[in-house]
């Protein structure tokens, strides 16, 4: 941090603890704790004690990272800002949603940096627009409303400094004037508790961040939605937005971690620091080694994501220094830095691109078809870069992460149906019964410390996704797993969901040479009973795929990437294994056992958020095949 950094950050600190001070007029109740969290013992037994782990090196950045990738992203969206402060998407040619508040929150964060001075009117007028929005939104009602608060709050703390002291007035009038039950959207009065979803966590951290700078006393509006949001977590710490997807998991958390930083000390504090406390653990445990989010689900595998989990690690990470616990305090350092570190291929491209791939952003490829614009997309990423700064304690040392400690596997429960293995600098995550939108079934991600994330695959192929994408869709579902023929039918895990009969998950094995486990699946169309059997070790992962029933040939479909907009692989096919040469790494695939089984590849490609994919099907009469999956560097060999 240099000087004018660490003098701004220190303005801001009696600002902060006036609002804790002014929030601790509420007199917390005693917590209520819930069901044990399912991953207690396996956080412990990776995290401590790790004084003789030594294998690992610190990153070597530190908070100046924030602002130097948001700001290019605020210096190009500049040249989008019409006149009155507007924000226009330089892609849909018009306004959208949360873009101009968006704007003012990821200005603002480098403003309290001491960055980007010169653009500080640029900020008023986009805040002074947004403001008025949000003012009026009770009578003509604005698109996310609740998305606004935080943002512009942001920009009222970076700039009442340096404004004339009419504008902060007015400023104050607009953002503390409203009632929020009448001007957000997704609040009681206006629908049932049930429906209270992630935008009700926007409308909290806001609201809290306006009572912790004195513009507003909302305490009940507060305590009322709180109370409809702790239902939606589940013994994991994992909120449950409609239809479960991963990221908006994260992002209720995200909100909440904010509410609380911004003061909250009522009567659901512990409670909230509990849930927040798992859900921040189970994220830990589920991200890659490359630092990636897990994917599943809408808005997957935008780089929103990471910055989206370096705000909760920095909270977490300076609430356990808080606490006298510096190895998780590091852990959660690390971790936010990795995280931040995954997406930098990505933004620094120019223009900067807000998806995990490298296709011109005017062909949008991976955006959500009703959402996720270029402007407001690509801007929230700086945002939350901003709020990571805000809340980051720059003092604590890193510590190394699960991911690069030990070995582990672990599902989810049935609300998020995944699996995670970790071993040897590999890395898994299974979707068991797929958003279909979105994903496919089955073997979704195979990453390795150090290898481009989409190498072998980091996210499955839909057929019929729910976002954009430049090229013909695939026509049918595609993750890395098994098929099977039938009666001369072809059927496809990865086309599976809804009428799976059931899952299991099986451990056999957690060690620092390897895990071994199980997923079974029971109930499928023209199977009685899958087994995969999973062992991830130094070399690479061998899976065993078997079927049980009236099976003919077992099948066993791989993606292979052709381009991820940008660059592309050389493919090379034996008659039993494939082996891809892509950014400098090899990805290898081999069907060992049975010897017969020949490799093909089908007509289609098959696109998804990353790129471009080819698809290899090996097949070979009977009921069980087993096959190995590797990433080296180019030229070097597994030990």
């Amino acid at each position: 941090m240099d000087r004018r950094e660490k003098t701004t950050c220190l303005r801001m600190i009696p600002l902060l603890t006036a609002g804790l001070i002014l929030a601790g007029a509420i007199i917390p109740s005693s917590p209520q704790r819930p069901a044990p969290y399912p991953l207690e013992k396996t956080v412990q037994d990776l995290v401590r004690p790790d004084a003789a782990f030594k294998d690992w090196k610190p990153t070597g950045v530190d908070e100046r990272l924030y602002a130097d990738l948001s700001e290019p992203i605020v210096r190009q969206a500049v040249a989008w800002q019409d006149g009155t402060g507007r924000i226009i998407d330089p892609f849909v040619h018009t306004e959208t949603p949360t873009a101009m508040p968006r704007f003012v929150g990821a200005l603002a964060g480098l403003i309290l940096r001491g960055r980007c001075l010169d653009l500080a009117d640029n900020c008023r007028r986009a805040l002074t627009a947004a403001a008025e929005d949000l003012a009026a939104s009770d009578r003509k009602p604005v698109a996310g409303a609740e998305f606004y608060t935080k943002e512009l709050m942001l920009g009222y703390l970076a700039l009442k400094d340096g404004t004339d002291a009419a504008t902060v007035a007015r400023w104050k009038r607009l953002l503390g004037g409203f009632d929020p039950a009448k001007n957000y959207g997704v609040v009681l009065g206006k629908l049932p508790a049930s429906d209270l979803q992630n935008y009700t966590t926007f409308g909290l951290a806001g609201e809290m961040f306006k009572t912790s700078q004195g513009i507003a006393d909302n305490r009940a509006f507060i305590e009322e939605h709180l109370a409809t949001q702790l239902p939606r977590f589940t013994a994991f710490g994992m909120y449950r937005d409609p239809a479960n997807p991963m990221l908006y998991d994260a992002v209720p958390r995200m909100n909440l971690s904010l509410f609380d930083f911004f003061g909250y000390v009522g009567p659901r504090r512990g409670d909230l620091d509990e849930l927040l406390r798992r859900g921040a653990l189970t994220m830990l445990l589920t991200m890659s080694p490359s630092g990636e989010a897990p994917y599943g689900g809408r808005s997957n595998q935008q780089n929103f994501a990471e910055a989206m989990a370096a705000i909760i690690f920095e909270f977490e990470a300076a609430r356990y220094k808080k606490e006298g616990d510096l190895v998780l305090a590091g852990v959660f350092k690390r971790a936010a830095r990795l995280s931040t570190l995954s997406v930098r291929r990505w933004l620094d491209l120019r223009p900067v691109r807000f998806i995990k791939n490298e296709f011109p952003p005017e062909s949008q490829h991976g955006r959500q078809k009703s959402y996720g614009y270029y402007g407001a997309y690509s801007l929230l990423i700086a945002s939350q870069f901003g709020f990571a700064g805000l809340v980051a304690d720059p003092s604590i040392e890193e510590r190394p992460l699960p991911v690069e400690r030990g070995s582990y596997a672990f599902a989810l429960d049935d609300d998020f149906h995944k699996v995670f293995a970790t071993c040897a600098g590999y890395h898994l995550e299974i979707d068991t019964r797929a958003d279909l939108h979105y994903d496919a079934t089955g073997l979704g991600r195979i990453q390795k410390a150090g290898v481009p994330t989409e190498t072998a695959l980091s996210t499955p192929i839909a057929a019929k996704p729910e976002f954009l994408v430049s090229s013909p869709e695939a026509p049918r579902n595609v993750a890395i797993g098994p098929g099977w023929e039938e009666g001369g039918r072809a059927h496809w895990l990865s086309d599976c969901s809804s009428e799976i009969g059931g899952v299991e998950f099986k451990s056999l094995e957690q060690g620092p040479q390897g895990v071994k486990f199980e997923v079974i699946y029971k109930g499928l169309p023209g199977c009685d009973r899958l087994v995969e059997t999973y062992t991830l070790g130094k070399t690479g992962l061998t899976v065993i795929y078997e079927a049980v029933g009236p099976v003919d040939a077992i099948l066993v479909q791989v993606p292979i990437i052709m381009t991820d907009g940008s660059r592309s692989s050389t493919i090379k096919a034996g008659k039993n294994s494939i082996q891809v040469s892509y950014r400098g790494h090899v990805y290898e695939v081999e069907c060992l056992k049975p010897s017969q089984a020949a490799a093909s590849f089908e007509a289609f490609t098959a696109p998804n958020r990353n790129g471009l994919y080819k698809v290899a099907v090996f097949k070979s009469s009977g009921k069980s095949m087993t096959c190995r999956f590797s990433l080296e560097t180019a030229g070097v060999s597994g030990d």
